[in-house]
């Protein structure tokens, strides 16, 4: 949405149930967790507080063949595994922690897509390189950089005074400049958190592998992932200077 212009982060959209025709004569009502409504909000804000209602509506005005498509370039997944309706917007699409964290590095490396790999070079015994390892040539950019850097400043918020993951960043003492995005599933089947540093992203799920077990009511992925996620990244930065995001160059 931002990359075409369709919104802009300061734009606003009420946040209500609204109901949208899905199939069948059935219709499809998203509702907000703890199912709490906060009527105008700007686009930014209900990122920030993960209000699913304005999610589902700005997906709903734009191309979805699109957004698809840009997930699939994002995150290396083919275009047929993510669910072509409204439910894509809450994240309805069954992705690994991995590729998560890749779709994320996109955003991350200024919109050029990344592939994770395990092993980029093999050497013998005289240090020579044998073949089979060559990594990939740089994929072509998805998105544009001012973009990135518009969705990076607004998941920033998410560790403040009003977003989803500020009660953990608070209670950890937090400081360190970072992005993301809390998940949780129905009935607390699972919580996520997806993030970047200025300098990796990572992505961390938490729940039980048969998902018919729930963690328990109110384990969302601000109270269950997102202090998990917070410790790893301050371990990570224990040894390693910390710097703010660069999107130098940016149109």
């Amino acid at each position: 949405a931002f990359e075409e212009g369709r919104f802009k982060p300061e734009d606003t959209l009420i946040d209500e149930v609204k109901s949208y025709p899905s199939g069948g004569g059935k219709m499809y009502a998203p509702k907000n967790y703890a199912g709490k409504y906060h009527g105008e909000v700007t686009i930014s804000t209900a990122l920030v507080k993960s209000l699913n209602t304005v999610a589902v509506q700005v997906l709903a005005a734009v191309d979805i063949d699109a957004v698809i498509a840009l997930l699939s370039k994002a995150t290396g997944v083919p275009e047929e595994n993510f669910p072509r309706n409204l439910t894509l917007a809450l994240g309805t699409a069954g992705l690994t922690p991995l590729e998560m964290a890749a779709g994320y590095a996109m955003l991350l490396n200024g919109g050029r897509p990344v592939r994770p790999f395990l092993i980029s070079r093999v050497e013998d015994r005289e240090g020579q390189a044998l073949p089979g390892f060559a990594l990939q040539p740089p994929l072509e950019p998805a998105l544009k950089s001012a973009t990135c850097k518009t969705v990076v400043m607004i998941l920033k918020e998410v560790f403040s005074p009003g977003g989803t993951a500020h009660s953990a960043a608070a209670a950890a003492g937090f400081r360190i400049p970072a992005a993301g995005k809390t998940g949780t599933t129905d009935d607390f089947r699972d919580a996520w958190f997806a993030g970047m540093t200025p300098d990796f992203a990572a992505v961390l799920r938490i729940g039980h592998d048969d998902m018919r077990v729930s963690l328990g009511a109110g384990r969302s992925g601000g109270s269950a992932a997102a202090p998990a996620w917070i410790n790893f990244v301050k371990d990570a930065y224990r040894h390693r200077p910390m710097r703010e995001f660069d999107f130098a160059g940016s149109e």
